[in-house]
């Protein structure tokens, strides 16, 4: 994703009046030109979305949205009257898709785990890619199997190992091992193989 795209999005919370459309699969947001008319400020399938947060009391929801392309998540925060309509709309949608839909709510002091940025992977030291690597794998032994997980670990392990090989340390060949196991995985196979049928499409 480009910078003028990701500052665009940024600005998006201060652009009024809008509306957003949730079709069968896409969530639109439409700017108002005039009475008459609009454009579309930005688009994305449902299937991209990762996790939403609401604020009943200041009407305010933030959505995280998945780019496979880029490996990132970015977020675009926005400001909608009838907020828990446009709750219970975006989740029965989800629901429709056959999308597994979690709601949480964090106590005081708990935090929610926080998806890796293509810059945060690129940046990494091979400590923390180790250490990311295993809670990432542990979280797709758990069932946590989707674009994210999968294609992120997968990354991390592609950096592993170039990264052993290149020092010479044979530890490379229990990365390249453990990530072949994980993507034989039956959920994870599956997922890959989706993926790359899409992309043939």
């Amino acid at each position: 994703m480009t910078d003028e795209k990701k500052n665009f999005i940024k600005s998006l919370s201060q652009k009024y009046p809008y509306h957003i459309i949730l079709t069968e699969d896409c969530f639109l947001l439409l700017e108002k030109v005039d009475d008459k008319s609009g454009k579309i400020a930005f688009w994305s399938s449902l299937f991209a979305i990762n996790d939403v947060q609401l604020s009943k009391a200041k009407k305010l929801t933030s959505i995280n949205f998945y780019d496979d392309e880029n490996n990132a998540v970015f977020q675009l925060k926005l400001k909608i009257d009838n907020i828990l309509l446009f709750r219970d709309i975006l989740v029965k949608k989800m629901r429709a898709l056959k999308v597994k839909v979690e709601s949480q709510k964090l106590m005081k002091g708990q935090e929610k785990i926080k998806r890796l940025t293509a810059k945060e992977i690129k940046e990494m030291k091979i400590n923390d890619v180790e250490k990311n690597v295993n809670d990432l794998k542990e979280r797709i032994n758990k069932g946590e199997i989707n674009g994210y997980t999968v294609n992120t670990f997968t990354t991390l392990c592609g950096k592993a190992i170039e990264h052993f090989s290149m020092i010479g340390d044979k530890k490379y060949m229990e990365y390249n091992s453990m990530m072949q196991n994980v993507l034989k995985l039956e959920g994870v196979n599956k997922l890959t193989l989706k993926e790359a049928s899409e992309d043939d499409e």
